[in-house]
């Protein structure tokens, strides 16, 4: 008698993938489902509150410098002078004389960034605030204040706004795509990995090989599989019986147990064929009967699969090998 090594055994990876490819309506269901859940958990969290939103306008400013008494335009100016510059006086006084007094110097300070992007003699002017109408007046008043300063400094001929937009709600970075793509990922990886545990803690009785894991008897073939399985089967039991004698089927079930007179009955035959059904018994359900027919000198001879899917036999071990034939050998 084999030893109970099924739990040891490797997968069948070909049984694997069958029943992988049955199940992937559930796999695609998984992952969809966590990519839907992902990108509403993301979207969750960057819904901001209304009183923490931030609101942005920006303004292009173009500065006309002067010539310095080399003949040379001033170049002293770049984008850290600028943020400096706005951030000070005179700018900074100029800017508040054009805001009412609610406006604090700190918050107009802090809400002000300036910076040359390329051309010198283009500013980048950036207001962001809480408030979308104290955005647009912050920027607005920075820009006046630009050109009451471009007429007072020898260094500028004239400093003037070419634009000048109205504030808008900073949305930050959309990674929602990338989150959703995540959910699919680990929900696919997961399902992927329910089905594979699955077959191998289940250790369900589906071929010729998951029997051969927990006992050594013959396997004689599947009752009622496609085309000349189910042949094999009738052709090997009337083999063993011509040999054996009196062999009694036995069509074991997980949901009904072997009664006292059960065991009786097959006591008085010369040996048991023991059919199991397929897809329903486990392989430890099997070695636990295997051991209860030797307890009671019950003599175990084969061993069979019944109730099977022939879709799955087709192509576990091919069609061509399964096209039903006649006496004579040939395909039917």
């Amino acid at each position: 008698m084999r030893d109970d090594n099924y739990k040891e055994a490797g997968m069948d990876l070909k049984k694997y993938m069958i029943c992988l490819w049955r199940r992937l309506p559930f796999v695609i269901a998984i992952g969809m489902a966590a990519a839907l859940l992902f990108g509403v958990i993301y979207t969750l969290s960057r819904t901001v509150p209304e009183g923490k939103r931030e609101y942005q306008a920006f303004a292009k400013v173009y500065l006309d410098f002067a010539a310095d008494e080399t003949g040379e335009v001033y170049q002293a100016y770049n984008g850290y002078t600028w943020n400096d510059l706005m951030a000070a006086d005179p700018i900074m006084d100029l800017t508040l004389s054009y805001l009412s007094g609610d406006y604090s110097r700190e918050e107009v300070q802090a809400s002000i960034r300036a910076e040359i992007l390329s051309d010198i003699r283009l500013l980048t002017v950036t207001v962001t605030t809480n408030r979308e109408e104290r955005t647009e007046a912050i920027l607005h008043a920075a820009v006046q204040a630009l050109a009451a300063y471009g007429e007072q400094a020898k260094e500028f001929i004239k400093i003037g706004a070419i634009q000048e937009t109205e504030a808008k709600l900073a949305v930050a970075d959309n990674r929602l795509l990338q989150a959703v793509l995540l959910g699919l990922l680990l929900g696919l990886f997961l399902a992927l990995l329910s089905v594979a545990l699955r077959g191998v803690f289940e250790a369900r009785i589906m071929v010729a090989g998951d029997l051969r894991k927990v006992t050594d008897a013959s396997f004689l073939g599947y009752v009622d599989g496609p085309g000349n399985l189910s042949g094999d089967y009738e052709k090997n039991l009337a083999y063993l019986r011509e040999k054996a004698g009196d062999i009694t089927v036995c069509e074991g079930s997980p949901d009904q147990p072997f009664s006292e007179e059960d065991f009786g009955n097959l006591r008085k035959s010369s040996g048991v064929v023991l059919s199991v059904p397929f897809r329903k018994a486990n392989a430890a359900w099997v070695s636990y009967v295997i051991d209860q027919l030797a307890a009671q000198d019950c003599v175990l001879l084969g061993m069979a699969i019944r109730d099977c899917d022939a879709g799955f036999l087709r192509k576990y071990y091919g069609r061509e090998c399964l096209r039903p034939r006649d006496l004579d050998g040939k395909e039917a």
